[in-house]
């Protein structure tokens, strides 16, 4: 029988033994950065609660994905993880983030769009000495025929000759025949797109700037993108990421696609509410993925943020997605969840006092919490969170 450092050791000591702060870690290393994602899980956290719960081989649940921080840790500590998130641009930057490809097709990538971009950046800013340009003509054209182009939404919030740069860009990445490059230069892509449209840069939030200045053209940004991204899944171990690549699901939490009794441990950063509006933060780029944010919003657990039962729909959501923790995990394994304090409607709701009633309610004991100041965030709005460690019965 595998033995766990558990057996012999109380985990609230190993716990307060930790300095969950981790002020001054990076936290951008491999593919953590490759695309920003707001209330982002601290990967020195994940990989901290993965080293105290499992051992190599076991299987880890993340059913709060969002950009795949926790699967990510777990392939590096040899575990097996399943990610599970509702939210398409997640799902999209997870798969990316935890997918390694070979240099031959990341070169690939690189020539072809470098070719392109470098196109496009002549034939918008031509000059007596551009040599004589391929079929990009004809591309612009068929990007003028691509139905974005006069498309309401499209033209509010991209200028003219950026939406045609955009449309051709994105039109040669959807070519792509491999799924993997596919992913990676689409992550490139919708990582620009808030710097390319006319959003207001003085808020988080993706506001309409009437008064917008002419924006930059985005080839060159893009193909700038691109190069770095590749860069930060060359930096992958190729083999291990083979070995134990994670299952990703988009999906509902409330009704996992997973057995009963076959996980080894749940770690998860659960959404704050309506503090952070994930699909309004991410409209743009769901915006060209196909999706529509607030149809979106309403699905997610914490989702329209100003409808007035809004901890009451996210409490729902938030108790059923506790239930299926419950039933997917081992009888006698444990489940870690980091909680801040999030404002809601000018309150402040204690989302740990909220999980520790919702987890025992479902059959959870809790046998262990800690709390953290929130010194290594991007933004550091609530307040202190707290760490909580469950066992299923």
């Amino acid at each position: 029988m595998k033995k766990t450092l558990l057996e012999n050791t109380d985990l609230q000591s190993l716990v307060c033994n930790i300095d969950w702060e981790f002020k001054d870690a990076n936290t951008q290393y491999l593919t953590h950065n490759l695309h920003r994602y707001s209330g982002k899980f601290i990967p020195q956290i994940a990989k901290s609660a993965i080293e105290l719960l499992t051992q190599p081989g076991d299987t880890i649940l993340d059913p709060y994905m969002g950009s795949g921080t926790t699967l990510v840790e777990a392939v590096l500590l040899n575990r097996f993880s399943i990610g599970i998130d509702l939210n398409p641009l997640a799902v999209l930057i997870a798969q990316a983030k935890v997918t390694p490809i070979e240099r031959e097709k990341l070169d690939f990538l690189i020539t072809t769009f470098t070719d392109l971009c470098e196109s496009l950046d002549l034939y918008f800013e031509p000059s007596i000495f551009n040599p004589p340009l391929s079929n990009i003509e004809e591309l612009v054209e068929e990007a003028r025929k691509d139905f974005r182009f006069t498309n309401d939404w499209f033209t509010k919030w991209f200028q003219e000759k950026v939406l045609l740069q955009l449309i051709v860009i994105k039109r040669a990445i959807d070519s792509i025949s491999d799924l993997d490059c596919r992913n990676l230069a689409t992550v490139a892509f919708s990582n620009i797109l808030r710097r390319s449209s006319n959003a207001h840069s003085g808020y988080p939030n993706v506001m309409y700037d009437k008064n917008a200045k002419e924006r930059p053209l985005p080839a060159m940004v893009f193909l700038q993108s691109l190069k770095e991204s590749v860069a930060m899944v060359e930096s992958l171990d190729y083999l291990k990421f083979k070995s134990f690549k994670p299952r990703i699901y988009l999906c509902d939490n409330n009704n996992m696609p997973i057995p009963d009794n076959t996980i080894d441990a749940i770690i998860t950063h659960p959404p704050y509410i309506g503090a952070i509006p994930y699909a309004e933060y991410g409209m743009l780029s769901l915006g060209w993925l196909g999706y529509n944010w607030r149809e979106l919003d309403e699905k997610l657990t914490g989702g329209k943020r100003q409808s007035k039962n809004v901890v009451h729909r996210f409490k729902v959501g938030y108790t059923r997605m506790l239930q299926e923790s419950y039933r997917v995990l081992k009888p006698g394994k444990k489940m870690f969840l980091l909680v801040g304090n999030p404002v809601v409607k000018g309150e402040v709701v204690d989302l740990g006092e909220m999980t520790k009633n919702l987890a025992t309610e479902v059959g959870f004991s809790l046998i262990a919490e800690s709390t953290r100041m929130g010194t290594n965030r991007r933004a550091n709005k609530m307040g202190n969170e707290v760490l909580l460690f469950f066992q299923k019965n």
